[in-house]
């Protein structure tokens, strides 16, 4: 016989104020009422109810164990009720490790869309490098991660969007190339650089390797950690820059920054998702498939 058992006994007899309403409640014959109470009585060594010709009151002991099942009967409902919201995808939290761009300019549109559509959800949104997040999710601290180069353990990855890097500069800084400036001529001047774990840095390189540049002769300046600080550097006449497009929209737009030429085709990139199975909660599941349906989305 489970305590819990004869508790939800009690409970009965304490709201229908009767053992027969109760055993008619719980669908039990009265003797195994009268049985549950009994013996609740004697495990807690004080009587809980008074059997009166009209039914039955609760004693001053009766009255403090109600008032304590009541409030566990509120917490096991309250719990019923955010676990079938877990189950149903409708509650829940997401842990989303990002490398900059796709968490500065791409994702945060993207989750409060999807936010809007599944208000009960919380998304927990944390950037990095992408070297960063990628050890990060591999250690289990996000349930599910976009970054701008694949990971190269044997994870398996998704590609998303289309990111193109684009090769800027200050317009003082870019006149003095003359009207046809080549790229070899472009980064004879001094280059600001994300550091080696981002992956915009690695996509830049592999980019100018496969173009036959040798990037061991590139004369770095200046090196940064995120995509402001490099726009800055580069306003600032520090030198110029790879950057994503995506950053750069506005500066591009408004001439504060301007574009240099580059092969077509060669500085383009996607992001990646990376996901662990199983998808759980069922929000995470969502999300990941909405994250995937994104993945068309272009400037």
């Amino acid at each position: 016989m489970s305590q819990w058992q004869s508790l939800s006994v009690f409970l009965a007899v304490a709201e229908e104020g009767s053992f027969s309403g109760a055993a008619k409640r719980l669908d039990l014959t009265q003797p195994t009422v009268s049985f549950h109470i009994d013996n609740l009585e004697k495990r807690l060594g004080c009587p809980l109810v008074e059997r009166t010709a009209k039914g039955t009151t609760l004693t001053v002991y009766g009255e403090v164990l109600y008032a304590h099942i009541d409030k566990a009967e509120a917490l096991l409902r309250a719990a019923e009720s955010q676990l079938r919201a877990l189950v149903a995808g409708a509650a829940g939290r997401i842990t989303l490790g990002a490398s900059t761009i796709p968490a500065e300019y791409i994702l945060p549109g993207l989750v409060a869309a999807f936010l809007r559509e599944h208000p009960g959800i919380e998304v927990d949104l944390r950037t990095g490098d992408s070297l960063t997040v990628l050890e990060a999710f591999a250690a289990g601290k996000f349930s599910l991660a976009v970054v701008g180069s694949p990971p190269r353990d044997g994870s398996e990855a998704y590609p998303l969007w289309q990111d193109e890097l684009v090769l800027v500069a200050h317009p003082a800084l870019a006149a003095g190339l003359g009207d046809a400036p080549s790229l070899e001529k472009a980064l004879t001047l001094p280059l600001v650089l994300r550091g080696q774990s981002s992956g915009t840095m690695r996509a830049v390189y592999d980019a100018l390797a496969a173009h036959g540049i040798d990037t061991g002769k590139l004369r770095v300046s200046f090196h940064v950690g995120g995509n402001e600080a490099l726009k800055a550097a580069i306003a600032n006449q520090a030198g110029i820059g790879f950057i994503s497009r995506w950053a750069v929209k506005n500066e591009l737009a408004a001439g504060s920054l301007v574009e240099l030429p580059l092969p077509a085709a060669t500085f383009v990139r996607r992001f990646y998702a990376v996901c662990r199975p199983p998808l759980v909660p069922a929000c995470v599941k969502q999300f990941w498939e909405y994250l995937l349906a994104s993945g068309t989305q272009t400037e």
